[in-house]
């Protein structure tokens, strides 16, 4: 039976094909302790024993395991930098794909489709928002938001380059808002895991913003490798501030003026050669 984080993540592996085997143990281990406290689990045999006991229980596990952060409008340096600096590059394509990879509630998917339809440019615009977590999908897909959160959101909209009123892409429900109809027709909730599953879509932008951070070396550098695959000629790549693509093999290059966006380099890309011995797995 399994006794620590690790062994945990490999049975799930092995039994339901949901793989958290390289994600940070720290992390992982605190999300473990968590969900064994809110079920009145004695540790982590048991809560195999209950999972196994009823194999749909997965979903709920896998939703339960990941870090569900969104926010509207998070970040706002970064997506002003992606405003000054990427929307003109953008408009010059007839048809523009962005990916959000790990868009958790889709709070940070509504932002972009947000910007891009004052930028003039969501028309010609399709979001791929993806999750493992099919529960924070499902919540994503019904594009509502805590009133509250709209009011709080306001300031970082405006920092982000956004013009108008925040409220104006809403409409009341109860004490929720709504993502207008029209915005949300251009998202697409995806359900995709990093650590399995392939390219699936070619993209202009891809935003992976936070995500890596709780990652072991060797998923981040799957994921960029993904990501790598995904971007079409002249696409970007916009991570977290917390976040650069080390070990990505030479795949990317800083777009100059930005601490945030990076472009594919334009040499042959070597493969993904993992450092020997392992630096230190925190991401500056």
């Amino acid at each position: 039976m399994p006794h620590d984080a690790a062994d945990f993540a490999a049975w799930v592996y092995r039994d339901f094909g949901h793989d958290f085997r390289q994600y940070r143990l720290g992390t992982l281990g605190r999300r473990l302790r968590h969900l064994c406290a809110g079920l009145h689990l004695d540790g982590l045999a048991a809560l195999r024993d209950w999972l196994a006991s009823d194999p749909r229980r997965i979903d709920y596990v896998v939703d339960q395991l990941c870090v569900p952060v969104s926010q509207l409008f998070r970040e706002p340096g970064t997506l002003g930098e992606l405003r000054r600096l990427v929307f003109p590059a953008l408009s010059s394509f007839p048809a523009i794909t962005v990916w959000h990879a790990g868009c958790a509630a889709g709070q940070e998917a509504y932002s972009m489709a947000i910007l891009l339809d004052e930028a003039g440019l969501l028309p010609r615009s399709r979001i791929f928002a993806s999750d493992i977590s099919a529960g924070a999908l499902a919540q994503a897909a019904r594009g509502l938001v805590p009133a509250a959160q709209l009011g709080e959101a306001a300031p970082r909209h405006r920092a982000s380059g956004g013009t108008g009123d925040l409220a104006r892409h809403f409409t009341a429900q109860g004490d929720q808002m709504r993502l207008s109809r029209r915005l949300m027709s251009h998202i697409s909730f995806v359900r995709h895991n990093l650590a399995t599953d392939a390219v699936f879509c070619e993209a202009n932008l891809i935003l992976c913003c936070n995500v890596l951070i709780y990652f072991e070396r060797p998923l981040q550098c799957r994921a960029l490798e993904l990501f790598s695959d995904s971007l079409v000629r002249g696409g970007h790549l916009c991570l977290g501030q917390r976040e650069t693509p080390i070990g990505a093999g030479g795949r990317f290059a800083p777009m100059p003026g930005s601490r945030w966006i990076y472009r594919p380099t334009a040499q042959p890309r070597p493969p993904l050669v993992l450092p020997f011995p392992p630096p230190d797995e925190r991401i500056p």
